[in-house]
This record gives C-alpha cells, structure tokens and sequence, in this order.
C-alpha cells in the first residue's frame, strides 16, 4: 500500500513514475475480494483518522519513524478525505460479547474503560480492583509496565507477563487471554507484548483500570471514532487510489509479478521480478512483504505465521440484533473471535465477515460461523444465513518473540548488504505495517525525492 502512495504522490508532483504490480494481491490485506458482485473485505478493516489528544501542529514527515504514525494523523485524514471524499463515513462504536451473551461496548478497540464497571457489576469489579489496588500498592507506579522509564523492560515481556501485571488474574482472564486464544496458537503468552496490537489487545495503566472499575472519573479516556467507506468499506481506498494512479499522466503502470531479486548494478540497483524481467533504476521504492524482500535479496526469513479463519455470509438486515459495524465476542466457548460488516449488499441484506478461532478446523466454517452467530445474540435464532465462502490459511506472522528476533536479524542482513532502495511497508519493522503506517511512509518518500 505504502508503495501505492508513494506512486500516487510522485505522479501529483509530475515525476515520472514506473509502478510495477504483483501478479495478484494489490494493496495487501487493504484490498476486498469480489464474489458474486459481493464486496468482501478481509476481516475488521475499521480507519483510525484521530486520537484523543492529536497534536494541531503536524511534525515534518522526515520525522517519521516505523510504528510512528500517530502525530501525522491529521495528515492522514486530509489525505483519505481528499481520495475518497463524501463516501468515507463514522461507523459508530464497535460492541463486545462477553460469556453468556451479555453485550456491552467495546473497550479493546476504542480503549475507553468508561463502561467497564456496568459490563462486569459491581461484585466482579470490586474483586478485580482489589487486585489492581494490590499491584499499585506494591509499588507497580500508575502505568505498570507501560512507565516510559520502562520500555525496554515492555520489550521483553510477553502480553500475559505484562497484563497480569497491570490487570491482575481477573480483567486478563476475562478480557485479554480470550480474546488472544482466539488469535493464535499459545494466546497472550504467546505475544510479545510491544506488539500486542497485533492481537488487537490493548494494555492499560492500573490507575485508570482501577478507576474504571471503580466507577470514578477516569484520568484517561480513549476518544477514537472510527470510520469506513460506504459501500465497498476499505478495499475502496485500494480501488480510488490504483483509479488516481492509472489517470496521472506520468505514471506506466506494468504487472511484472512478485519480487525475485534485488542487487548492486553500478550505481543503480537492478530489480529482478516472476515474470523474467530485469529492471535496473536508481534508488527504487520498494513495497514488497518482508518475506518477499529478503528472499530477493539471499536472506533466510520464515516467521512462523498465524492461521486466519475467515466466513462471509449474507444476512437479512431484520434478522440481526443491533448489530454495530463491529463486535468483538470473548466468549471462550464460543468460536467467533469477531463480526464486521463487509462490504456492499442488495438493500435490505447486510454482508458480514465472521473471524473465527485460529485453530478452528476448515470443514466446520460454516456450521462454527452461523452457530457462533447465534449464540452469541447477534442474529435471531431462525435467521437465514447465507453462506457465500470461507478461507483458512497462514496470513500475517506471530506477534511472537521469536519471530521478532528472526525479523531483527534478516533487517540487520538486508541493511549490511548496503543496497541504494527505498523500503516501505512491513520490510521496515513489525509494527509499521498498518494502513496508517503505510499512508505515512508512502508521503514520506514523495516529499523526499522533491
């Protein structure tokens, strides 16, 4: 994607640009797959255009530093409303079920704790202060592990390490290690903690956990609404952008396939791609996977990687219950790990994308999905679900401390062989993948070749 805008950004300015696109994937994980005139998206694809607390006065873009995206959001937004315009619209606070059912807002996504005392009730969040409490009282400090003072130590910690010391056993194990089980194989204990967002879980300061569950005034709040794009939702961000590309007058766009090499010619850098073909250039930009990029360039890289379990079905909109454009389920007994709208329908008809445990075996897709579905009220008991299609594959790698450290070394490799390119995307660090990231670092590289 950050590969997409840089294209895109160079082409404004009237440089003259050669996009070279794989054979298939375009825009990664941000694009939606088609079906039956069916827009699917590839899970929760919700945007972050702001933060409680953003910064009015936006840092130069050579500022920028992989997992650093957050002071540029304002920079972000401008550019998502320019490509997309009236489309792009709130998609409301998401949802969460927790065991039995119970419904309540979510916390993980918006990290606004505000509700928690309401969701859990009075007996079961007085326990779980007591424990909080106890923490602050063996002098944890009021952010736990996430003091500033404490970051190095964060980065050796795995996500259930690091709750347990900030939540205590009761809110990690209704909140946190159900939601990681879900996500890959050995939950939170699995998950280095400086990547938990890779799990999508949150860590939070005792303090204000101990306040929410108190029901006090919380010294922090999240304040971060989401939003999406009508219809198509964020595979149109994909589309809009490789329409804008394809019109600039100064960019050919080629589809030469994956990357194969990357090398030393000279000054320049010669690019060898699937299709056979051979492109020698001066400091390209490169958008290729980390895999990808140091495959091309002779090193070993294998991160083990997380099974995602994917179903799509179509559903009647009467037949769903208050159902928000997304809702998380940390029921442990029950397979859906969340639900988002996916995507257009025919009116009347609403296309949800159901993630579902990792481990889940492919042949019981649908059955996990509609019962999942049911049990955890978000549609009525007799509704027809339609089932459109399903996938399991191995997708993104572990957020694990292994893979970390495999990563680390394969960027110190590829750095040593001292190659005149620009890297963009996953290649420049673990967290520096998101949407957000990639908008940045595809600016970035436009306002740097001015």
């Amino acid at each position: 994607m950050a590969a997409l805008v840089a294209a895109d950004t160079l082409g404004e300015r009237g440089e003259r640009v050669r996009l070279l696109l794989p054979g298939r994937g375009v825009g990664g994980g941000f694009a939606a797959l088609r079906r039956d005139g069916r827009t699917l998206e590839l899970g929760v694809r919700l945007l972050e255009l702001s933060y409680e607390g953003d910064a009015a006065l936006v840092p130069p873009l050579e500022d920028y530093r992989p997992g650093g995206h957050r002071p540029y959001v304002r920079r972000i937004r401008a550019w998502m409303q320019e490509l997309v315009g009236r489309r792009l619209v709130e998609a409301g606070r998401p949802a969460m079920v927790l065991e039995g059912a119970e419904r309540a807002d979510d916390i993980l996504f918006t990290v606004d704790l505000a509700p928690l005392r309401g969701m859990l009730g009075p007996r079961v969040a007085d326990t779980m202060a007591a424990e909080v409490q106890a923490r602050l009282a063996a002098g944890s400090g009021d952010a736990g592990v996430l003091a500033a003072d404490r970051a190095a130590q964060l980065d050796g910690l795995t996500l259930e390490q690091a709750s347990l010391a900030n939540h205590g056993e009761g809110f990690h194990r209704r909140v946190i290690a159900p939601l990681c089980d879900k996500v890959v194989d050995g939950g939170a204990g699995a998950v280095l903690a400086s990547l938990r967002r890779k799990a999508w879980a949150p860590l939070f300061h005792p303090r204000t956990l101990l306040q929410a569950l108190r029901g006090e005034p919380l010294g922090f709040r999240g304040a971060r609404p989401f939003h999406t794009v009508a219809g198509d939702g964020c595979g149109a961000i994909v589309d809009a952008l490789l329409t804008r590309i394809r019109a600039r007058d100064g960019v050919t766009v080629e589809v030469a396939g994956a990357l194969t090499s990357v090398r030393p010619a000279g000054a320049a850098t010669a690019l060898g791609f699937a299709n056979g073909r051979e492109v020698v250039t001066e400091r390209p930009v490169l958008g290729a996977g980390a895999a990808e990029l140091f495959a091309a360039a002779g090193i070993g890289y294998h991160p083990a990687r997380a099974r995602t379990v994917l179903a799509w079905l179509e559903v009647a909109e009467r037949d769903t219950i208050d159902l928000p454009h997304l809702v998380h389920v940390l029921d442990p007994v029950n397979p859906v790990l969340r639900v988002s709208t996916s995507g257009s329908a025919p009116p009347g008809r609403r296309v949800l994308c159901v993630e579902l445990r990792h481990d889940l075996d492919a042949a019981a897709i649908v059955a996990a999905a509609t019962g999942g579905l049911r049990d955890a009220g978000l549609v009525v008991k007799d509704a027809a679900l339609e089932p459109i299609t399903g996938a399991a594959r191995p997708t993104f790698p572990a957020p694990s401390p292994a893979n970390r450290r495999a990563f680390a070394a394969a960027r110190a490799a590829f750095a040593d062989r001292e190659l005149d390119v620009a890297v963009v995307g996953g290649a420049l660090g673990p967290a520096a993948d998101s949407l957000n990231e990639q908008i940045v670092q595809g600016l970035l590289v436009g306002a740097a070749a001015a």
